[in-house]
């Protein structure tokens, strides 16, 4: 059985009113989670996009919906102090009702960073932010009374109160780096990767258990997810239309279905992508998350829980 997300580029245009439809969309349809990317402006540099605030829009959503797990893909450890993200996921957590999932990253977009001002240290002090303050924020979750003196983030005899409503806050870590890889496998309950073909998919996977070995860490244990683009129709002019629509977010998308296939990408007929996700699944994957780009047309949506989701549930 794999589970079927979505997710959304909060960055790229999105708005309050079509976040809304969108979500009330995917309780609806039956789909598993839906996701938010962290970004402060569009990664495509275009500065009069509209961009969602990541954690109020998380805070309505919690609100909102009443079944599908819901979190950040990813939030970047360089944009806020982990006291903040502890704090705010604990709150989100409990209104949701203990379907709060948190993904972190160590931050890749330096254009935004120099745009406002954020320091955008190193790779490698970036991946130590990260480290060290997943740490923290497990630290503050337990509740106790808590000493931590790391090398960017120190607690003295801190308490947060309330824990979030979950005993345990499924932690996502997105990235494929070796470092991060290795992070992952030491804290994470989630390995997210996203845009690669399966065989890049196989070859960060097997680094990824291999870290999970030297752990004493039952690979097993370490659930791997795949975020990727996505476009579905029942013939080749409804696939033709999806794939204009992925490229008017994100322009630089392949063209035509040859090409998004070539690129690793799932795509085509409902059967077409019940074979290539299938395909992920016995690599390891038992969770799709689906960049969801046509932001005005639902179709897409409907189609793949009619036709993909009871497949997928099943497999």
């Amino acid at each position: 059985m794999a589970d079927l997300g979505l997710m959304l580029e909060s960055q790229e245009n999105l708005n309050w009113d079509t976040l809304f439809s969108i979500t009330e969309k995917v309780e609806q349809l039956g789909f598993e989670s839906l996701f938010l990317s962290d970004h402060l402006t569009s990664v495509k540099g275009n500065k009069q996009l509209d961009s969602i605030a990541l954690w109020p829009a998380l805070t309505a959503l919690a609100m909102r919906t009443e079944r599908i797990k819901i979190g950040p893909l990813v939030c970047s450890m360089t944009f806020r102090h982990p006291v903040q993200l502890a704090k705010m996921s604990s709150a989100v957590d409990h209104l949701s009702v203990g379907r709060l999932e948190l993904g972190l990253g160590a931050g890749w977009y330096e254009e935004e960073h120099v745009m406002f001002g954020v320091d955008f240290p190193s790779v490698h002090q970036r991946l130590e932010l990260l480290e060290e303050g997943i740490q923290l924020i497990k630290v503050l979750w337990s509740g106790q009374s808590s000493n931590f003196a790391g090398q960017h983030y120190q607690l003295s005899d801190a308490e947060m109160h309330p824990a979030p409503a979950q005993s345990n806050v499924p932690l996502i870590i997105g990235g494929m780096g070796n470092t991060t890889l290795k992070i992952a496998a030491t804290h994470a309950d989630e390995w997210n990767s996203y845009y690669v073909s399966i065989d890049t998919y196989r070859e960060k996977s097997q680094i990824i258990d291999g870290h999970c070995d030297s752990l004493n860490r039952e690979p097993g244990t370490l659930r791997h997810s795949l975020m990727t683009p996505f476009v579905i129709g029942n013939n080749d002019q409804e696939i033709d239309s999806h794939i204009a629509s992925n490229r008017t977010v994100f322009p630089s998308l392949p063209g035509s279905l040859k090409d998004w296939h070539e690129s690793g990408f799932i795509g085509g007929s409902p059967q077409q992508l019940i074979d290539q996700m299938s395909a992920f699944q016995e690599a390891g994957v038992s969770r799709f998350i689906l960049e969801h780009n046509s932001y005005h047309d639902q179709s897409p949506l409907e189609l793949l829980a009619e036709k993909v989701l009871p497949v997928m549930a099943n497999n």
